[in-house]
């Protein structure tokens, strides 16, 4: 009688648990904030106070008024490069505080 083999690669097996626990948007979000200079710039992230996320709007709080004028006219490229920075789209909106 043969046994059914249910062995998974060891690497398949952290991702699927990763995805199960959705520790991969965490390990993301994690990236995108200590990645933020290279993602915006080093001006932008040397203003810029606090990052926060949920689900999957981005939250920036940044230091200066014209700088906050400025980035709501970015918005949409700044969305892109984050979601490229990341290899999948990890968020859809951004809010400039």
């Amino acid at each position: 009688m043969a046994k059914k083999n249910n062995l998974i690669k060891l690497g398949d097996a952290i991702n699927q648990l990763f995805k199960q626990e959705k520790l991969d948007v965490k390990i993301s979000q994690f990236s995108v904030k200590n990645g933020w200079k290279d993602i915006v710039g080093e001006m932008v992230a040397n203003n810029t106070k606090d990052i926060s996320f949920h689900e999957k709007t981005v939250f920036v709080s940044l230091n200066s008024a014209a700088l906050k004028h400025e980035l709501s006219f970015r918005k949409e490229d700044i969305i892109t490069s984050i979601n490229k920075f990341c290899g999948y789209k990890l968020v859809d909106q951004i809010v400039i505080r």
